[in-house]
């Protein structure tokens, strides 16, 4: 049975299980709660960079350099966002539930943000419809692939949107040198998915499991656009964390001769643990991502940034944190990404951050990271959404350092 049919026939069958329990209590008059809440975060601080890059054709790396910038950012530890969210309670231990979420940029007030299309949407992040209940739960619609849960939980820095496994992961798909930001599919791993369906276990004796299914609705070929993931998390309750994840695209949407409609192409495994003992946390984590219909032997068109190809790509990471009070949480990370089919291209970031909780709302945080990028395949940004330029041609031993610091507040309410 194949790793999609599996993910679709476990689906269907907690369906209707869900279903059949929820037939038993329909008739209890009690059964008729519900609760609505609507909810959010601000997160704004000033960042300051060196080597910034020009806008470049999606996330692809490019040496064009505009030099330093001081500026008003959106997102140090998560981008600014608000939701709507609620759930009914069906009996039986089920709850229907639905989540709305969009980005704010909250330095200039603009809402929503790009989806899997290439467009804009007002709720880009989070858009679907579940049921919940003994069984674990079921969502249906935009959703966070599980993929994310799963390396953030790993990770000290958390992957946050300032030197974490997140920023890194994009400069991953960025150094394969075919990665668009509008494709359905990312070329190694997403964090967003539309057309989604993802079914997550409950909890037994620490572990948890999800598995997703998204749909590519390409008529004539299922397959085409689609995407599967599935992740395990073990919490042991008492310090210790692990994950490990596989994640699987059906091309990129594009057709290329090498890869046609539905050939899988995008692929990720990852594993990761972190233990926190006291006051300290550590972690370490290993992604392999691979494309197997790009050999990594030529170079791709200047239209799209002439940066040299891979189908092959390793990312390394180490994270150290002290709790220095119940305010106080210092973490740092260490991320190294190899090009395996170039072996000359690599990146290493090290970032550190310190954050003050005024209150359980509102945290101060202080933020730094330094980059040095060698290859012209190779963008590893500091801070997720600010890209920088790529090192220089592969042989050259001078490379591009880039250095970010950012301050800020993050508010949820």
């Amino acid at each position: 049975m194949s790793f999609k049919l599996k993910i679709v026939t476990l689906a269907c069958l907690s369906t209707l299980s869900a279903m059949a329990v929820a037939d038993s209590s329909v008739t209890d008059s009690s059964v008729t709660a519900s609760s609505v809440t609507v909810y959010g975060v601000i997160d704004l601080g000033i960042l300051s960079e060196t080597n910034a890059s020009a806008t470049a054709f999606g996330y692809l790396p490019n040496s064009h350099n505009t030099g330093s910038v001081v500026e008003m950012k959106d997102g140090g530890i998560g981008e600014s966002y608000w939701g709507i969210k609620g759930s009914e309670d069906l009996g039986g231990g089920l709850k229907a539930t639905f989540n709305l979420q969009g980005n704010i940029v909250a330095n200039n007030g603009v809402g929503g943000g790009p989806n899997s299309y290439g467009t804009t949407s007002l709720f880009n992040q989070l858009a679907n419809v579940g049921i919940s209940g003994g069984f674990g739960k079921i969502e249906l619609g935009r959703t966070v692939s599980p993929i994310y849960w799963a390396f953030a939980s790993t990770d000290v820095r958390g992957g946050s949107y300032f030197g974490s496994s997140l920023t890194a992961l994009v400069a991953l798909n960025s150094a394969t040198g075919s990665f668009t930001g509008g494709d359905s599919n990312a070329v190694i791993g997403t964090v967003y998915n539309d057309n989604a369906f993802v079914y997550t276990t409950p909890t037994i004796n620490g572990i948890t499991a999800s598995f997703e299914y998204a749909m590519g609705g390409v008529a004539g070929n299922s397959s085409a656009m689609s995407q599967e993931a599935a992740t395990i998390m073990y919490n042991s309750g008492d310090g210790l964390k692990l994950d490990a994840l596989i994640y699987n695209g059906n091309d990129d949407g594009r057709g290329v001769p090498a890869a046609p409609n539905g050939t899988n192409t995008n692929r990720l495994v990852q594993v990761g643990a972190k233990y926190t003992w006291n006051a300290i946390s550590t972690s370490a984590q290993y992604f392999k991502g691979t494309n197997p219909s790009n050999t990594g032997a030529g170079q791709n068109p200047p239209a799209l940034g002439g940066a040299v190809t891979t189908g092959n790509v390793e990312l390394y990471d180490l994270g150290l944190g002290y709790r220095v009070s119940e305010q106080t949480n210092i973490t740092s990370g260490y991320y190294h990404i190899k090009d395996v089919n170039h072996s000359d291209n690599i990146s290493d970031m090290v970032s550190i951050g310190v954050n003050y909780s005024l209150s359980k709302l509102t945290t101060l945080y202080l933020e730094g990271a330094e980059v040095k990028n060698v290859g012209n395949n190779m963008n590893q940004a500091p801070v997720y959404a600010t890209p920088v330029t790529a090192g220089t041609f592969s042989g050259t031993a001078a490379g591009i350092t880039s250095k970010a610091v950012m301050a800020g507040i993050r508010h949820s309410f």
